[in-house]
């Protein structure tokens, strides 16, 4: 059985940039079973954003609060959540690592430093662009430029509302920070070569996992494998509305998809960090 260090990680990423997919891959090797986990069933019991959770431990219900004294609680909150830990937990946030004030200025860690570490997930702004479209059940125009918006903001019934912001300035606030060690790893290489991409990430996170069992994770975690999931049971995180969840998750799927106009916008939005991060500009 893999052995995992005792803390929380956080498992970050701009919405539809495999952090479901490493969420799974994680599970199934913490699971070690002959058999995938149930998609269903993934561990959710240190959700960040969670609006029971922050209730219970702040003793206030977040829609009593202003969403400034809202984000300043939150590293508190996470903090009481996490610094206990005896045991490891990977934790999905769709927060960037620095918060925003009315005039954009960057303010401390949204969600605390209570983290022994943190996976940032990247992916081509260009393909996610499509998966955002099909996630928020909007077109593609729509989702570039929320895509490009620094205000903008995710919440529902279930969670808090928490900034999202512009893609570029999401990736930045993760990379380029330095309070919590963080890899960075692209979805393109997980896909790629998905077995050495994780056995990487899960050295460095100072997890222990023979090849045997990085191999069987790696196989119940398949695309195939969660789509198959998905037809039969459905999938719980998918939004009302939404089509798959687990669509084709293509590389490049963008050549096929966006016209030039489309292109073009979204590497206006993103030339430098795209550049940065090794994301050839069509242009």
């Amino acid at each position: 059985m893999a052995s995992f260090p005792a803390g929380a990680v956080w498992l970050a990423s701009y919405p539809k940039s495999g952090n479901t997919w490493m969420r799974v891959l994680l599970a199934n090797l913490m699971a070690g079973g002959a058999a995938p986990v149930d998609i269903n069933a993934l561990p959710d019991d240190y959700a960040v954003t969670s609006r029971r959770q922050f209730a219970e431990h702040m003793l206030i219900d977040a829609d009593l609060l202003t969403p400034d004294e809202l984000e300043r609680l939150r590293p508190a909150f996470n903090a009481a959540v996490f610094q206990p830990l005896e045991g490891p937990a990977f934790c999905k946030t769709h927060d960037p690592f620095f918060g925003r004030d009315g005039a954009g200025r960057a303010r401390v860690p949204v969600l605390g430093t209570a983290a022994r570490a943190a996976v940032y997930l990247i992916r081509d702004p260009r393909d996610v662009a499509i998966s955002f479209a099909h996630h928020m059940g909007a077109d593609i125009d729509e989702a570039i430029r929320r895509m490009g918006d620094g205000s903008a903001v995710m919440g529902s019934a279930a969670q808090l509302s928490h900034h999202l912001g512009d893609w570029a300035g999401h990736v930045e606030s993760w990379a380029r920070q330095d309070l919590v060690p963080v890899a960075v790893i692209r979805y393109e290489d997980l896909r790629r070569d998905t077995h050495g991409c994780f056995a990487a990430l899960l050295n460095r996170l100072g997890v222990v996992a023979t090849a045997a069992e990085i191999d069987r994770a790696v196989a119940h975690s398949s695309l195939k494998a969660l789509q198959g999931q998905e037809r039969l049971a459905g999938f719980r995180e998918r939004l009302p509305g939404q089509g798959r969840f687990f669509r084709s998750g293509r590389v490049e799927g963008w050549r096929d998809v966006l016209s030039t106009a489309q292109i073009r916008a979204i590497e206006d939005q993103c030339a430098a960090t795209m550049i940065r991060w090794g994301y050839a500009l069509a242009g």
